[in-house]
């Protein structure tokens, strides 16, 4: 027999892709703050913002964003932030996920998982990425993060996107994605690399834990707030 659970996110996208097509136009959601105004404390690093050309803009389809890099001195290959916003989405302007942009960038997945983020008393889901690119590493995590919820799984993110459209008219919602580069050893020494590996997920478990309340207050109020 066949396992219905196996159709589950096809049977729930189709749903919602009904209770859509008939129903309220998505509301175009300002946020709190402009992005660039999101901080988080990080002693002893400068930091450095980054613009995104128009182009990249255009095909990323974000209405805000921040992309700002963290480094301690020269030698540092520090880590960098990424929030993107969207006001609303509709076909043709979503978010993109990053595991369909960073292989197409050259990078290779060495392996994924699901990493929790303790926020004070409560514990979140976000995507842990290890990639690879021409004898370097990177570590990255991300989630999504708006209408009052953090989430990692993409059925589920699309689940309620779909829900909250039919629902609220409102789709708006933000990628945050961390990136720490990885300092590897000259020589193929295993136990360095695992060394270095867990050091960068410090690094990210710290920054995303700041992060995430950093960006609440940065968006708008969940539906019902």
């Amino acid at each position: 027999m066949r396992d219905p659970q196996r159709y589950a996110p096809a049977v729930l996208l189709a749903v919602g892709c009904l209770f859509v097509s008939g129903l309220r136009p998505q509301q175009k959601m300002a946020p709190r703050t402009h992005m660039n105004a999101i901080t988080i404390a990080a002693p002893g690093y400068a930091t450095r913002d980054t613009l995104v050309s128009d182009f990249e803009r255009k095909v990323a389809g974000m209405s805000d964003y921040v992309l700002r890099f963290y480094q301690r001195d020269a030698n540092d290959p520090g880590f960098s932030v990424y929030v993107g916003y969207y006001d609303y989405q509709v076909q043709g302007k979503t978010i993109h996920s990053p595991k369909n942009c960073l292989p197409g960038a050259g990078w290779e997945q060495l392996s994924t998982s699901v990493q929790p983020v303790v926020v004070g008393d409560r514990t979140y889901p976000v995507n842990r990425y290890l990639l690879s690119n021409k004898g370097q590493q990177a570590l990255v995590y991300y989630w999504y993060q708006g209408r009052g919820r953090i989430e990692a799984n993409e059925y589920r993110v699309k689940y309620n996107l779909l829900r909250d459209a039919a629902l609220f008219g409102r789709t708006e919602e933000a990628l945050v994605r961390i990136v720490v580069p990885l300092t590897l050893p000259t020589q193929q020494d295993q136990v360095a690399v695992a060394r270095a590996q867990a050091q960068a997920d410090t690094l990210a478990t710290q920054v995303a834990a700041k992060l995430i309340p950093a960006v609440s207050g940065a968006l708008p109020p969940a539906p019902g707030a």
